[in-house]
């Protein structure tokens, strides 16, 4: 990756693998100090204020927001050979806003396009401490690398420096080959963004200067000129709207009768084109979808981007805060207890719900039990005609006796070809030791 500040001829030297990548074939030169110049600096200050302002003051901040709240609304969960190890860790996270922490790294990693935490110590717990990447920027290496984080005030004077294995950073779209950092959401949609905002503006000032029909009104008075109490009365009150009583003597002739048209379709265009740049459904922008069916490809879509996302905070948080701090300060095996998300569709969650009722509500001795014991004893390998069954027959055959058991609690018809909510439900699921 060629940063700005590289230098734009490379020597023999930098033909050998990069640091820290193996097979890079290029290396790139910084220029002669060791940090960025201070025009660099300038540029992304400016293009930080830039993004904040999108998110305070825009759409596009309300969407992060509903993505962040999506990211940990069906919850979290550890998981563990030991439950009493996967307790202590999560009273332990718990008792340090974990969730709180990563929820602001999150959103800066939306806006920003990283999200940094110091860990502290309180009392006997190493907690994550979230800062705003407003005015943090990467910090790189003679050779372009990067080598950790600046947090810069004004007049470009240096408050804090952190080397990358000093904090805990958050990418939630990384760059290759540099995890640590990524692009922001924001920049993505930067110009959709940009021209939206420009078209809800023109349109609310075309709005305000000719959503009203508009009329020239002559009178015509003995002398050819307009009273002067006319027009200190009732002339200089109009408005949008207003009503005026006229004498004998006056002309109306329309100018504008339509007012303004086609604004929603301004409007909505504009959105549209926020809703694709951000990769959020249309519903997210404020627009209604009268497909059922692209709505749901839609939405199935956005929710598997959110569970790409949890996955990434998921092994960020496992790999550089849970094993570098909470499991040695429990004296815990490094490793032995995960962190993982729940699917983040709610659909899902009650399918799995629906799922785990009908199955505790199910007779084992029923022969239309999941499997009977001819196949449940074919599964272990201990029935006399093993082979009759493969494990992908006997997974659809349970699949299929499950979709008709829920289908049949819920008063609904069944088809034995369809056991998409057997499938559906039990897509994700995960074994919680000690939930």
């Amino acid at each position: 990756m060629r940063w700005p500040w590289a230098k734009q001829t490379l020597s023999a030297e930098h033909q050998a693998p990069a640091k820290g990548i193996k097979g890079a074939t290029v290396r790139l030169s910084a220029d002669d100090t060791r940090f960025r110049r201070a025009p660099i600096i300038a540029q992304e200050a400016t293009q930080h204020e830039e993004y904040s302002n999108l998110y305070e003051t825009t759409i596009a901040g309300s969407i992060i927001n509903t993505e962040v709240d999506d990211l940990f609304a069906q919850g979290w969960a550890l998981q563990g050979e030991n439950p009493d190890d996967v307790a202590k860790v999560r009273e332990y996270l718990v008792a340090t806003n974990f969730e709180i922490e990563v929820k602001k790294m999150a959103i800066e990693a939306k806006v920003y396009g990283f999200g940094i935490a110091e860990v502290g110590k309180f009392g006997n717990r190493y907690g994550l401490v979230a800062y705003s990447s407003f005015n943090i920027y990467p910090d790189y290496d003679d050779d372009g690398w990067l080598d950790g984080f600046r947090q810069i005030g004004k007049n470009q004077a240096i408050i804090t420096n952190w080397t990358k294995n000093e904090i805990v950073s958050l990418a939630l779209r990384p760059y290759a080959g540099t995890p640590e950092i990524g692009r922001s959401e924001l920049a993505q949609a930067y110009k959709a963004i940009i021209d939206y905002e420009n078209i809800r503006e023109a349109n609310t000032a075309m709005i305000l200067r000719m959503g009203y029909p508009s009329y020239d009104i002559t009178f015509e008075g003995n002398d050819g000129i307009v009273p002067a109490d006319l027009l200190e009365g009732e002339l200089a009150d109009l408005g949008p709207g207003s009503a005026m009583a006229n004498g004998l003597g006056a002309k109306i002739n329309t100018l504008n009768s339509q007012g303004v048209t086609q604004v929603a379709t301004y409007a909505e265009t504009g959105l549209q084109a926020v809703a694709v740049a951000m990769q959020v459904p249309r519903s997210m922008a404020g627009l209604s979808d009268n497909s059922e069916a692209t709505a749901k490809v839609t939405t199935a879509k956005y929710y598997n981007r959110i569970a790409a996302e949890q996955l990434i905070i998921a092994q960020t948080m496992q790999s550089r805060y849970l094993d570098r701090y909470v499991l040695p300060a429990l004296n815990i095996k490094t490793g032995s207890v995960q962190i993982l998300f729940n699917s983040p569709d709610p659909d899902a969650q009650l399918k799995k719900a629906q799922l785990l009722q009908v199955i505790t509500s199910l007779d084992p001795t029923d022969p239309e039990f999941l499997l009977s014991v001819e196949e449940m004893a074919e599964v272990w390998g201990k029935h006399p005609k093993a082979g009759e069954y493969d494990s992908a027959k006997l997974r659809d055959d349970m699949m299929d006796r499950l979709a008709r058991h829920i289908a049949e609690a819920q008063g609904e018809p069944y088809s034995p070809s369809d056991n998409s909510v057997t499938r559906d439900a039990t897509a994700g699921v995960h074994t919680e030791g000690g939930q």
